[in-house]
């Protein structure tokens, strides 16, 4: 594979003779010390019901299409099946062990950025505004949302095994990309967007154009293969989804305005007609002028939302992750080309600290609305700890195939269903249901 360099490529003053191997460091410590207050949150929502559903695991399960009645999702059911037990059910290993996921793709996305564009800096500088993305903070913090960063850790492994294997032509790591990318599909549908991105990464860092149209159809076919056997899966299993069958998803004007709510959310601005004419203006732009490594950012992001713009309901924080990764590259690049601005006209010691105010200010700007909004996710998943120990005060033992009474309030501000996963899950009892009835207390 020949790296299909840009004119920009010379690594900024700031970042030149910095060792390769600090810039991993550096992006892991990030990750771990800004996400760090989510270890001490409890479980939320969907995570009681993966969790009671833990316990009647088994491998052969994972086969069993017939079972799903919302979506396919083995590697999630997989990593619950063998994290709880090896956990004890801690949430404490959980969340670290969604904070330690965001950090390796960090990593990940660091390597593939390098892999691609062959500019260190550019692909530091994407990796570490990425970590800092405040907007799919849901992502990281919240546990059962670990489908996001797990489909996104594959499909990234799968992208960099496929340009390694196209630059040594190498048989294993096409392999390795094709198994990835599976991997990738088995924990999120959504990963489906990863076929264009491997395309458009050849037609970005490649550049080739004179290979024979079979080549370019054996090289992509299983790919291809893979996620057509998937989709017939999948849409199986989704004609029996309340989401589909109620009409909460599908093509309408709605899908503009998710999109341009999703990029604003990305550089965390205000949902107004002057953010979206703003937005649309700067794509615009990328797109007719910007070079290859630009535009396939500006795909990355826009390809990566367009499943979940097709929501009908309010966006939601979670989806942002994947699109996170092509907004991040976005920046790294205008960080770059203004640095070599600035080094053309000034001497290099005021460009690199004019590189460095800028990254600064970017990171600073990120970290502030990250740490800004993990104490309402904490307060939220902590109102499920404070029902349930002040359930325990009153009951400390429920028989098995017992219903638990709560005030109508609480079943509509929670949800019945998440109500009854948690108290099965903190009586260890699956057979325990909870009912709302009005002017009730829990008894």
């Amino acid at each position: 594979m020949r790296v299909n360099s840009e004119p920009n490529d010379a690594a900024p003053s700031i970042l030149k003779g910095a060792p390769r191997l600090l810039a991993p460091v550096v992006i892991v410590v990030v990750a771990v010390v800004v996400y760090r207050g989510a270890i001490s949150a409890y479980f939320f929502d969907d995570d009681f019901q993966w969790l009671v559903g833990s316990w009647s695991f088994h491998p052969s399960m994972l086969f069993a299409t017939s079972r799903h009645n919302e979506f396919y999702r083995p590697v999630v059911e997989l990593w619950f099946g063998v994290l709880t037990p090896l956990f004890h059910g801690s949430p404490m290993l959980f969340h670290l062990a969604n904070i330690v996921l965001h950090a390796m793709n960090g990593v990940l996305l660091l390597a593939l950025a390098y892999s691609l564009s062959g500019n260190m800096a550019y692909a530091f500088l994407t990796a570490l505004f990425f970590v800092l993305q405040p907007s799919d903070m849901d992502a990281i913090a919240w546990v059962s949302a670990l489908a996001e960063p797990l489909s996104a850790f594959f499909g990234c492994f799968a992208l960099l095994a496929f340009a390694k294997s196209r630059r040594d032509a190498g048989v294993a790591w096409r392999l390795f990309s094709f198994a990835a990318f599976g991997l990738a599909l088995l924990t999120h549908e959504s990963a489906i967007v990863f076929v264009p991105l491997l395309a458009l990464a050849d037609w970005a860092f490649v550049g080739t154009t004179t290979e024979a149209r079979m080549t370019t159809i054996r090289r992509y076919a299983p790919y291809a293969i893979l996620a057509a056997g998937y989709l017939a899966v999948e849409l199986s299993i989704n004609a029996r989804n309340y989401v589909v069958t109620e009409g909460h998803y599908g093509i309408g004007l709605h899908v503009v305005r998710h999109a341009l709510d999703y990029i604003v959310a990305l550089y965390v601005g205000r949902r107004d007609i002057v953010n979206y004419l703003l937005s649309v203006a700067i794509l615009a732009v990328l797109f007719r002028f910007g070079s290859r490594r630009v535009i396939f950012a500006a795909a990355w992001l826009l390809i990566a939302l367009a499943p979940f713009a097709l929501f009908k309901w309010d966006n939601t924080s979670r989806y942002l992750y994947l699109p996170a990764m092509g907004f991040s590259m976005l920046i790294a690049d205008g960080v770059v080309t203004i640095n070599h601005w600035l080094t053309s006209r000034f001497s290099r010691q005021t460009a690199t600290t004019g590189t460095a105010l800028i990254v600064g200010a970017i990171a600073v700007r990120l970290i502030v609305f990250c740490l800004q909004n993990l104490p309402g996710f904490v307060a939220q998943a902590e109102d499920y700890r404070l029902y349930v120990g002040r359930l325990k005060a009153i009951r400390p033992v429920i028989e098995s195939h017992a219903r638990v009474n709560v005030e109508s309030d609480i079943g509509a501000k929670h949800g019945i269903q998440f109500l009854t996963a948690l108290v099965q899950w903190e009586y260890h009892d699956s057979t325990i249901t909870v009912a709302a009835e009005e002017n009730s207390t829990a008894h």
